[in-house]
C-alpha cells in the first residue's frame, strides 16, 4: 500500500514545534533580555537575577525526573495541559513580583510547569510516533526552541524597551497560553493507536512492534553499562556545548578583542545555522545511521574548538559562528534520538527523563568550568581542548551504547 505524504504523524510534529517555540522560545530564551530591566526596576543584583534563573532551570530539572511516570500513570492528554497552565502562571505571576523571594517562588512555578511541555514530551511523542524518520522528525519539531528564540527575543526587546518588562512578560504569558492550551488539549495524541494509526513506518503484522510498545523496562536498564554510557553522553553533550555557548561572547570580546556588537552578531549566526543544522542532523540520524552521526557530530565539534581558539580575525570568526551552529544543534537532536534508539519505547519517557537530569547538570556546570580557566590563565584554550577531548569519548561512548544495544536487543523486549 502506498504510504501517504501527510498523515497525523507530522501533525504532532507540528505540536512538538510549537512547544518548544514558546516553552523554550519564551521561558528560557527570553530572561536575557528581561533580567536587567528587572535588575533596574527591582534593585535586584546580577548574581540575584542569576538565582532566579537557576531556580526555575533548577525545578525543570527535577520535574523531568518524574514527568515520565506522570504521564504513564495519568496519560499526556490530562498531564499536559496541567502542565502549561503552571507553566503560564509562573511565567504571569512574575509580572507582579517585588522582591526576590516572590520572583524566586513564580520561577519555581514556571520551572516546574515547563518540564511537562518540553523536552521530555517532546521526544516521547516522537518516539512514539514515528520509527522511519525518526532523525528528520526530532530535527524538525526541535528546531522550534531556535526559531521561536530568535522571534521572541526580538518582540521581546522590543516590547520591554517601549511596554516596561512587566507588560512584556505578561503579553508573553499570553501568547505562551494561546499557543500551548490548544495544541495540548485539542492537537496531542500520545500514541498513534489514539487515532487508529501505527508508527510511521510500521505496518500490521510485518514488526515485532505494531501496535505494541516494546523496550526494556527503566529497572532492568539502570542496572546496564548502557544507561551510564547514556548518562555520561548526556551530561557530556550538556557540558561541552553550553559549556562553550555560555562563554563565546566574553571570549570574543575578552580574550580576542573584538567588540560587544559583533560577539552577539557572531551569536545571531550561531542560532540561525542551528535552525538548518537541526534539520540536517536528524537527516543524517535516519539516511546514514547512529555511528555515522557521532562522527558528524564530533567533526563539528573540533571545527568550533580549533576556529574559536584561533580566532583572531573577522573570518575566522564568522567561520566559527558557522561550524559552532551545526555542532550546538545536538543539544536538542542528539539526546532523544540516542535514547529512543537504545531503550526503545515503552519505558522511554521514565529513561529519558532521568537521563535529562544528566545533560542538565553538564549544561550548569560546563560554563563554570570554562570560566574557571578563563579567570586563572585570561584564556579558554585550554577548556576548549578538554571539551575536543570530552566530545571524542561522546562519539565514542554513544556508538558503544547503540552497538550494546542493537546486540542485547533492549528495543524489542517485552519484559
Amino acid at each position: 500500500m502506498k504510504e501517504r505524504k501527510f498523515t497525523y504523524h507530522w501533525v504532532i510534529v507540528v505540536c512538538v514545534f510549537l512547544m518548544y517555540a514558546v516553552a523554550i522560545g519564551i521561558c528560557v530564551n527570553c530572561f536575557t533580555v528581561f533580567g536587567p530591566a528587572m535588575m533596574k526596576d527591582m534593585g535586584i543584583t546580577a548574581s540575584g537575577i542569576q538565582v532566579v534563573n537557576l531556580i526555575a532551570s533548577f525545578a525543570n530539572l527535577i520535574g523531568a525526573v518524574f514527568i515520565g511516570r506522570v504521564m504513564m500513570k495519568f496519560g499526556m492528554r490530562l498531564t499536559m495541559p496541567v502542565y502549561a497552565i503552571l507553566l503560564v502562571a509562573g511565567l504571569a505571576l512574575r509580572s507582579i513580583a517585588h522582591s526576590t523571594i516572590e520572583l524566586d517562588i513564580y520561577s519555581l512555578i514556571m520551572g516546574f510547569g515547563l518540564s511537562g511541555v518540553s523536552t521530555v514530551p517532546g521526544g516521547m511523542l516522537i518516539n512514539n510516533w514515528f520509527t522511519d524518520k525518526k532523525g528528520t522528525a526530532t530535527g524538525i519539531a526541535f528546531s522550534g526552541s531556535v526559531v521561536g528564540g530568535l522571534i521572541f527575543v526580538q518582540l521581546s526587546s522590543y516590547m520591554v524597551a517601549s511596554l516596561g518588562w512587566r507588560q512584556a512578560n505578561l503579553i508573553l504569558a499570553a501568547i505562551t497560553a494561546v499557543i500551548l492550551l490548544p495544541v495540548s488539549i485539542f492537537f496531542v495524541r500520545e500514541k498513534p493507536q489514539d487515532k487508529g494509526m501505527l508508527p510511521l513506518g510500521e505496518e500490521e503484522g510485518k514488526t515485532v512492534s505494531a501496535g505494541i510498545a516494546t523496550g526494556i523496562s527503566s529497572k532492568s536498564f539502570f542496572k546496564t553499562k548502557e544507561f551510564w554510557l547514556l548518562a555520561f553522553v548526556s551530561f557530556a553533550i550538556g557540558f561541552c556545548n553550553l559549556g562553550m555557548q555560555n562563554n563565546v561572547t566574553i571570549c570574543l570580546e575578552s580574550e580576542h578583542g573584538f567588540t560587544a556588537q559583533f560577539a552577539a552578531n557572531i551569536f545571531s549566526i550561531t542560532m540561525f545555522i542551528q535552525i538548518f543544522g537541526k534539520f540536517l542532523l536528524g537527516a543524517v540520524y535516519d539516511k546514514k545511521g547512529d555511528k555515522f552521526g557521532a562522527i558528524y557530530n564530533l567533526v563539528f565539534t573540533i571545527l568550533s574548538i580549533v576556529t574559536l581558539s584561533i580566532a583572531v580575525s573577522t573570518p575566522m570568526a564568522i567561520a566559527f559562528g558557522a561550524f559552532f551552529g551545526m555542532m550546538s544543534s545536538m543539544t536538542t537532536v542528539t539526546p532523544p534520538y540516542i535514547t529512543a534508539l537504545v531503550v526503545g519505547r515503552r519505558n522511554y519517557a521514565q529513561i529519558y527523563g532521568l537521563l535529562s537530569m544528566f545533560f542538565g547538570l553538564g549544561s550548569a556546570f560546563g560554563p563554570l568550568f570554562a570560566s574557571a580557566f578563563f579567570d586563572a590563565t585570561g584564556s579558554f584554550n585550554i577548556a576548549w581542548y578538554i571539551f575536543a577531548a570530552i566530545s571524542i569519548l561522546t562519539a565514542v561512548f554513544s556508538i558503544i551504547a547503540a552497538k550494546g544495544s542493537r546486540a542485547k536487543g533492549y528495543a524489542t523486549m517485552m519484559d
